[in-house]
């Protein structure tokens, strides 16, 4: 199974462009999505290794039951040594507008969303522009239609999918 792991900072659009990434394979093959987020939620939270263990069993799941892609959207620290990545990038001033649309509860519905609620302070102190230097793939999301980013995203790493 083809493990395509997209990761990037705090509300860069991980798990939205992911979700898309997601439905275009699907069109054409067998494929599954996780939200590493949803699966290691968890209170006090998961160390690393367990999160690890969670990924390995949903993975196990997919594929037995046929997945030929997963894509899965998280913290680069859990990837597994054969994923492909994908980091997502924007810069402050994006990172700042999604983080404070997500603490005023207006972003995405995210369950969990350790982000609602909290000062203005503390998420404009979240906004860190990061990139995986090794990544495969890094992608800037600021500014564009999530259909577009996950385009270029399909066509990199599924070029015969014609998506």
């Amino acid at each position: 199974m083809t493990v395509l792991w997209i990761t990037g900072p705090r509300a860069v659009g991980k798990s939205t462009v992911g979700w898309e990434v997601f439905t275009r394979l699907f069109a054409h093959t067998r494929a599954a999505y996780v939200d590493l987020a949803q699966i290691t939620f968890a209170a006090p939270p998961l160390d690393v290794a367990a999160k690890g263990r969670r990924l390995d069993a949903v993975r196990r799941v997919y594929r037995e039951a046929g997945a030929q892609h997963l894509v899965v959207t998280g913290e680069f620290e859990n990837a597994p040594p054969e994923a492909k990545v994908c980091s997502l990038f924007a810069g402050r001033d994006d990172l700042v507008a999604r983080l404070l649309l997500r603490g005023a509860g207006k972003g995405p519905p995210i369950p969990g969303d350790e982000l609602r609620g909290l000062p203005e302070e503390d998420l404009r102190r979240l906004a860190v522009p990061t990139v995986v230097l090794d990544a495969d793939l890094v992608v800037d999301t600021g500014g564009r239609a999530v259909g577009e980013i996950a385009d270029e995203i399909v066509e990199w790493f599924f070029p015969d999918l014609g998506a």
